[in-house]
């Protein structure tokens, strides 16, 4: 009966694990909360019940897993040399899932998790989405015959899905996705379903291109390059080698046909005077920061003598405006010293993995980190989302990876 019991925690924990990687290209809800709340209660019965202390080795994924607590910890730490806490529980509840995780990298995930299980749900929910909006909220008609289709889905995706930011993050996550699948189950997939998550990926990258998000655009085409690339350098080296002199070009053309890469919005993009104001505080105190609520009062205070009358306006309305780039943000908060345990954080998987998951961590610390440039990642809307990848591939074992052979 034990172990029935057992197993049922298992699969709960599994289930409410897919379901939450499943709702963060949502904005966050009431049902994410339950969903957590169902996730972190079956995870600590499981630890209870399988006794998951014994035998407890600290090996160079746990010390990890502790660099993450610690990064959390300098949050409720800087409290104490706040002079006001007003943005404090905001910015601190955003940071939750990294003490979450680094809890769960102590004693580690259930033997049910499959990292392919995952990508499979992160697919699945991005091709629900898009449907969702184009037969649902937009009109498959209206979206075809409209000139200004484009406008119209992302005024759509924003008011019931998320902003372009996260849902763009989403859909390249999905690309991993299947090109992790192509890459170590090509003999397993039927023509049939190759032909499907082919058109799935013209779909994504369809949808990536007629986005405003220039970062969700710019990673997708880093990502496809990438993807052929590396299928190349497996049968033909010299060919990659040659291809690395065309892929600059082929980037070229595709961003220069973008809508938003045009020299006009470049200059008018509001981040340039948000990282202004950011580096102007960080040169007050470059070691140690402002702290978390401290920095952000600060930085609102900054962003005045930079902005445009056109963003004062238009941001008047709006409680917390960030620096919009994780690294900025986090050397404000806690200077030079944090911003090195955050870099830690983000890249240390890459020299624990194992051999075999190497080459998809790359990818994905490659564009959390791109993504980070542009907004708040760690500490922000992503933070869930970027736990649960690492966890997967710090904390779960594929029999059935092809690792890649070396000529």
């Amino acid at each position: 009966m034990n172990n029935y019991i057992k197993s049922a925690i298992n699969y709960i924990n599994l289930f409410s694990a897919l379901v939450l990687t499943a709702s963060t290209i949502f904005t966050f809800s009431d049902f994410t909360r339950v969903t957590l709340f169902i996730f972190f209660i079956s995870y600590i019965i499981e630890v209870l019940m399988e006794k998951k202390w014994i035998g407890f080795i600290l090996d160079k994924k746990r010390i990890y897993f502790q660099i993450m607590l610690i990064f959390f910890l300098l949050a409720p730490l800087s409290v104490l040399f706040d002079d006001s806490p007003k943005y404090f529980k905001f910015l601190y509840e955003r940071r939750l899932a990294l003490f979450g995780f680094s809890i769960i990298g102590l004693f580690g995930l259930n033997d049910k998790y499959n990292i392919k299980f995952f990508f499979q749900t992160i697919i699945l929910i991005s091709l629900i989405a898009i449907s969702y909006l184009l037969f649902w909220r937009v009109g498959i008609y209206e979206f075809i015959s409209n000139p200004d289709r484009s406008e119209i889905f992302n005024v759509a995706r924003t008011q019931y899905v998320h902003g372009h930011m996260m849902f763009n993050f989403y859909l390249n996550i999905s690309l991993i996705g299947i090109w992790y699948i192509f890459s170590n189950y090509w003999n397993k997939i039927s023509p049939l379903k190759f032909t499907l998550y082919s058109l799935t990926i013209l779909i994504f990258i369809f949808i990536l291109f007629i986005s405003e998000g220039r970062t969700g655009f710019t990673e997708a085409s880093l990502l496809i390059m990438s993807f052929v690339f590396i299928e190349i350098w497996k049968k033909n080296r010299k060919v990659a080698i040659g291809l690395v002199l065309i892929i600059p070009l082929v980037l070229f053309g595709l961003f220069s046909h973008h809508k938003r890469m045009s020299e006009k919005d470049l200059q008018t993009e509001p981040r340039i005077y948000l990282w202004q104001s950011a580096v102007s505080l960080i040169k007050e105190k470059p070691v140690f920061g402002f702290g978390v609520s401290n920095s952000q009062e600060e930085f609102d205070i900054e962003r005045t003598k930079f902005q445009t009358e056109e963003f004062r306006i238009w941001s008047i309305d709006i409680k917390h405006i960030d620096s919009h780039n994780q690294f900025l943000q986090t050397t404000m908060e806690f200077g030079f010293c944090g911003l090195l345990i955050l870099l830690i954080v983000y890249v240390f998987p890459i020299f624990i993995v194992e051999r075999k998951k190497l080459l998809l961590t790359l990818m994905i610390v490659g564009i959390s980190l791109y993504h980070s440039i542009f907004d708040m990642f760690m500490t922000g809307q992503f933070g869930l989302i970027f736990c649960i990848l690492i966890s997967l591939l710090l904390l779960t074992k594929d029999r059935n990876l092809i690792l890649v052979q070396e000529e």
